[in-house]
């Protein structure tokens, strides 16, 4: 191996011979095995509370091929005891699949204390770096729409892949509805809601042009009769009506979804409305596609393989709430 480290063949040469070395520290690359990670994962003996929504994320990130080789890793102290990479490896047994990984060995014991202590990188840092997102404003719609395809009311935040995979099929729409909403000031902050523009991003794949129709209502409140559907969910979201109860977390989010979805609706079908009441989803000859299956579809694949793994997101959503009611 080369002494020095040539970046992209256009910086100056570092050598690294020349600093001193931390003496018992070494890093490795290789590709770990389920049974190596099981393993591993007996020298998991002091570690954080373990979290079963990462390992579930972990676990569709690999089965969908989108896991990465990173600077995160495995990380053991010299005393041989696991400080960092307990949900990695436990992803690494559930999905059954070997996968890139960085392992450091003979870190000192106190570094366990600083792990994931400063700021981490946010899903929108992520899509920004891969240049999928300008905005965090896309990452949040997005983040809505993939909770509608996966049925979540738990506020549980699905995985980055699914997120990723709804950006990339629905960005051309989630642009058109926050161009369209642009101009909105801080005393209509409540127009800026994810919940709310991502059922705009279906209307908007639906009837183009009746979508800007109605989010030009919603946005400046204009030439507008009180029974109009724009007008009342302009006043639901600024908060001028009376609701008795609004729920919480995923639960307001799609609470918020539906009585969007209830007004383009009855927007679509050139009626007025006496008030906002829940609707499920647009009742349309055709309606917009989940993500996953677009995206197979697009490919020129079978949506089966893509439905599968939504189902098991599903799945462990539903799960995930049985385990919260008892």
């Amino acid at each position: 191996m080369k002494p020095t480290l040539v970046l992209n063949g256009q910086f100056p040469r570092v050598n690294l011979e020349e600093l001193d070395a931390i003496p018992g520290v070494r890093c490795v690359a290789v590709w770990l095995t389920v049974s190596t990670a099981q393993r591993l994962l007996e020298r998991n003996v002091h570690n954080r509370k373990f979290s079963e929504n990462v390992v579930q994320k972990y676990v569709m990130e690999i089965k969908a091929g989108e896991w990465r080789l990173t600077p995160a890793g495995i990380g053991f102290n010299d005393k041989g005891e696991l400080v960092d990479g307990q949900h990695r490896l436990h992803a690494i047994v559930r999905a059954k699949t070997a996968v890139p990984m960085l392992i450091t060995l003979g870190l000192p014991s106190s570094s366990q204390e600083k792990v994931d202590r400063q700021r981490r990188r946010t899903l929108f840092d992520a899509l920004y770096l891969a240049g999928l997102a300008i905005s965090r404003q896309e990452v949040e719609i997005a983040a809505c729409l993939t909770r509608r395809f996966v049925r979540s009311e738990s506020g549980v935040v699905p995985s980055d892949f699914l997120v990723k995979q709804t950006l990339e099929c629905h960005i051309e729409h989630i642009r058109a509805v926050i161009a369209a909403m642009k101009g909105a000031n801080k005393n209509t902050r409540g127009l800026s809601q994810a919940s709310f523009l991502s059922a705009a991003v279906l209307y908007h794949e639906i009837d183009a042009v009746k979508s800007l129709e109605f989010l030009e209502g919603v946005r400046t409140g204009t030439m507008l009769t009180e029974d109009h559907p724009a007008m009342r969910l302009r006043r639901f979201l600024l908060g001028e009506t009376t609701v008795k109860s609004l729920p919480r977390g995923g639960a307001n989010q799609s609470f918020i979804f539906r009585r969007a979805v209830f007004a383009m609706q009855a927007h679509l079908e050139g009626r007025n409305i006496s008030g906002l009441r829940e609707a499920e989803d647009f009742q349309v000859k055709k309606q917009p596609l989940a993500a996953n299956e677009v995206r197979s579809l697009a490919r020129g694949q079978q949506p089966s393989l893509m439905s599968q793994l939504l189902s098991e997101e599903l799945l462990q959503a539903d799960e995930m709430i049985d385990l919260k009611a008892h």
